[in-house]
């Protein structure tokens, strides 16, 4: 019998992003070198283009609900939790829900309550890979990992089981997505063979906004599922953990004895946030990201992909057009650091920011423009000229290893 499930490929470290510390490393002067374009050109400066808003909109008489505790607990205690519920149309019956302070967490949470040492996790993408902390949640846990692209491999998968869960991944990091058809699918096989259903759902309104389907639980019988509050929503780095009850009592416990929880401030921003979420903006965004699509794709071909409201190049794609422009692929740079390249090269030269600026270890490195919340504001002529030079600028850099090392990582600091 083959095995049509195995464990994802890692995005993989190359001679200059060599390790998890040198990403870390990358993020910090990606968070630099926006610091000092901000101070020295303004904020208006910079453009956001990755889906993740990412405020703290506090609101002025919230400060004295949050003198305390006690007095944080009067005001707010249980709303979030509502509200997260009603977003994601679960049945307020049945299931309940707790706040955490970042997907990452929200995933150790989940999976330290539903599985044990030697379970077996089945994992659904449309393409490319799950977010790494998925497969670092389970094989925490003592459980394996395994993952399949795409229907015809899930039902073959299906058969090498028992399988303890099946996670879905109905939008990745990378903006691959599967249908809400196959989802729905995916989750009627689940079920029959008595699988747990847990949907990393991160992207919610990214996907049922842009693609208009339905939210989480309003897909079928969903035990667990997780929603970002920072990603095409107007809150802060955070993450909602909805599920059957059955399975949050224990969920929730986790959440709370190793800290993973969202603090007074953070959690009332989540309120906020949710309160004021808008699908217009992201509707707006859509409109700009086919557009984008439809001017680009004579350039790229069909490497070139809708990404939701945006459109992406997978990084050995974006490495390919590089190789085309420099005329030879010889290079000591792997794809994904010639794709952490463009997205440097784009911040230095047009101040626009992408995922792999401030992306923690991790984070995909696909070279992805999303047109929120600034797609607009940057334009579309001036997107395609910045994407033309910056393929140029990075063709440049194919042979000049130190002077890449310099633009990734800065000085070394004592």
């Amino acid at each position: 019998m083959v095995d049509v499930a195995t464990r994802p490929a890692e995005y993989g470290h190359g001679t200059i992003l060599a390790s998890a510390e040198d990403e870390a490393r990358k993020s910090t002067q990606g968070r630099r070198m926006i610091q000092e374009r901000v101070k020295a050109m303004g904020k208006d400066s910079i453009y956001n283009l990755t889906g993740l808003v990412r405020t703290f909109p506090l609101q002025e008489h919230d400060l004295d609900d949050l003198e305390n505790q006690f007095t944080f607990y009067t005001r707010f205690l249980g709303r979030a939790e509502e509200l997260a519920l009603q977003y994601t149309g679960a049945n307020l019956q049945e299931c309940s829900a707790v706040l955490c302070n970042r997907v990452t967490s929200a995933m150790l949470a989940i999976m330290l309550g539903t599985l044990q040492r030697g379970d077996r996790v089945l994992s659904l993408v449309g393409k490319g890979r799950s977010h790494p902390s998925v497969q670092q949640a389970v094989e925490l846990v003592g459980a394996t990992f395994h993952e399949v692209q795409g229907m015809e491999a899930l039902q073959q998968a299906m058969r090498q089981g028992p399988w303890k869960m099946l996670v879905i991944t109905p939008l990745t990091p990378s903006k691959y997505h599967v249908p809400a058809s196959d989802v729905r699918e995916a989750i009627t096989l689940a079920k029959q063979a008595g699988q747990l259903v847990f949907l990393d759902d991160a992207h919610m309104m990214s996907r049922s906004v842009f693609y208009d389907e339905p939210v989480t639980f309003q897909l079928g019988a969903v035990d667990i599922g997780v929603w970002s509050l920072d990603k095409h929503v107007p809150g802060p780095r955070g993450a909602a953990i909805v599920g059957r009850q059955e399975f949050m009592q224990r969920i929730t416990a986790q959440v709370f004895q190793y800290g993973l929880e969202a603090q007074s401030g953070h959690y009332v921003a989540m309120v906020r946030g949710m309160e004021a979420f808008d699908p217009e903006p992201i509707r707006q965004a859509g409109v700009l990201a086919r557009q984008l699509l439809r001017r680009l794709r004579p350039k790229f071909g069909e490497r070139l992909y809708q990404a939701a409201a945006g459109v992406a190049l997978a990084a050995e794609d974006f490495a390919d057009v590089v190789f085309e422009h420099a005329g030879n692929s010889q290079t000591p740079l792997i794809p994904f650091e010639i794709s952490t390249v463009g997205c440097f090269l784009l911040l230095q030269h047009y101040g626009a920011i992408t995922i792999p600026i401030t992306g923690y270890p991790g984070a995909a490195p696909t070279f992805r423009l999303m047109m929120h919340p600034d797609g607009a504001r940057f334009g579309l002529d001036r997107l395609e000229e910045a994407v033309d030079a910056t393929i140029d600028r990075t063709a440049d850099l194919l042979h000049q290893p130190q002077a890449v090392r310099q633009l990734l990582l800065g000085e070394e600091r004592s």
